[in-house]
């Protein structure tokens, strides 16, 4: 692999490799501020909603610039459709300015999620 150093961190020469140095290659590929960027859009997704929204849903990730959410049922799914833009704009209104998103894609929630949920009444 290009750019990797052998075992131990030292180059061929017997030196050692400045941790900076080796920091430098590596952290971009970790992708680390799109996955903080990530994380702090799926925890808004409940606070912005609010705890009756929250219990239906499951906000999964960001992919591509796009909050990806699982939504229980097909009430609710086509609810949050007509309610989207809306609480995409108070997500984007808590995030950094570089870390706005760009959508949210709704779901069909997968697999047993859906049992945890209440029943309307």
């Amino acid at each position: 692999m290009p750019g990797r150093l052998p075992e131990g961190g030292r180059r061929r020469g017997g030196q050692p490799v400045p941790v900076g140095s080796v920091l430098d290659r590596l952290l971009p590929g970790l992708h680390i501020e799109e996955r903080v960027v990530a994380a702090a859009a799926t925890d808004l997704w409940s606070e912005v909603v609010g705890p009756e929204v929250a219990r239906r849903t499951h906000a999964v990730g960001v992919r591509d610039g796009e909050l990806l959410v699982e939504v229980q049922g097909a009430v609710w799914m086509g609810h949050l459709a007509i309610l989207r833009q809306g609480i995409l704009d108070d997500v984007n209104e808590r995030l950094p300015a570089d870390a706005r998103l760009r959508g949210i894609r709704l779901v069909p929630m997968r697999g047993k999620e859906g049992s945890r949920f209440e029943p309307t009444g």
